[in-house]
């Protein structure tokens, strides 16, 4: 993304804890953006103090040895803590002020990525697509666009119907109230039974129109109902903070630091 696609000034890329380390991140500062990453125990970085205080905010800087070795200079970046539902977790940041982030926005931003998260789901488990069946990277690349496009089209043609039929609320004509499974489900119904006149109130757009997630209260935990917990997911943990030597703080002032 940013070597082939053009991105406004100052965006700021959102990811989880799969997208660290000091190559990517200084690739964003490179191409004029800001990062905010959720970070754990697979993050080393190097602060004034080890005993980082919970629930505060402070700067840290991202330093590997190899860097340090070859000259580069050091990251300069935002550590963060904050509680998302029950979780506890550490977002890094390279926006240092936080009147330009705060710690609510960060909240904000990261609860925003929920959306493409449900989206990878759909793709890869109700529409079977967490495995590609083309076996060269240009014919996977073709399979990949067009399963996703089709994913598109088809929540598309249900909204427009829920859209069409919504009266009770404008809840329920909202990409947020689409079943894609049930809209899937009428989809394969109507191309299974292409020859058939379906019966009274069986129609494709009344299917579509319907195709809406339930809407009930949970008497249980959610989580519960599906699978027990995994023993091999381990917790991401917290940061290691190596201390901050004055030797390294001589280096830094000599050579400078990236920051956005």
């Amino acid at each position: 993304m940013l070597e082939q696609e053009e991105m406004p000034d100052n965006t700021l890329y959102c990811g989880d804890a799969g997208f660290v380390g000091y190559p990517l991140w200084s690739s964003i500062l490179a191409a004029g953006g800001n990062f905010l990453i959720r970070v754990g125990g697979n993050v080393s970085l190097l602060g004034k103090q080890v005993d980082f205080k919970r629930g505060k905010d402070g700067i840290v800087w991202c330093w590997p040895k190899d860097k340090m070795n070859s000259g580069a200079p050091p990251l300069k970046l935002r550590l963060v803590q904050v509680k998302i539902g029950q979780t506890v977790m550490w977002m890094l940041t390279s926006v240092l002020s936080c009147h330009e982030l705060s710690a609510k926005r960060i909240i904000r931003y990261y609860q925003m990525r929920w959306g493409i998260e449900i989206e990878f789901r759909g793709l890869k488990q109700t529409l079977d697509h967490s495995k590609l069946q083309c076996r060269t990277s240009e014919r996977v690349l073709v399979e990949l666009d067009w399963s996703i496009r089709g994913l598109a089209v088809a929540k598309l043609l249900a909204l427009r119907e829920q859209i069409g039929t919504a009266k009770e609320s404008v809840e329920e004509s909202t990409p947020q109230a689409l079943s894609l499974a049930n809209t899937m489900q009428a989809l394969r119904d109507c191309m299974r039974n292409a020859h058939q006149i379906p019966a009274s109130g069986q129609e494709l757009k009344l299917k579509l129109a319907g195709a809406l997630i339930q809407r009930y209260h949970a008497r249980t935990d959610k989580k519960a109902r599906y699978r027990p917990a995994n023993p091999d997911k381990k917790p991401l943990g917290d940061p290691t903070i190596r201390k901050l030597t004055k030797e390294m703080h001589a280096k830094i002032s000599q050579i400078g630091y990236i920051a956005a």
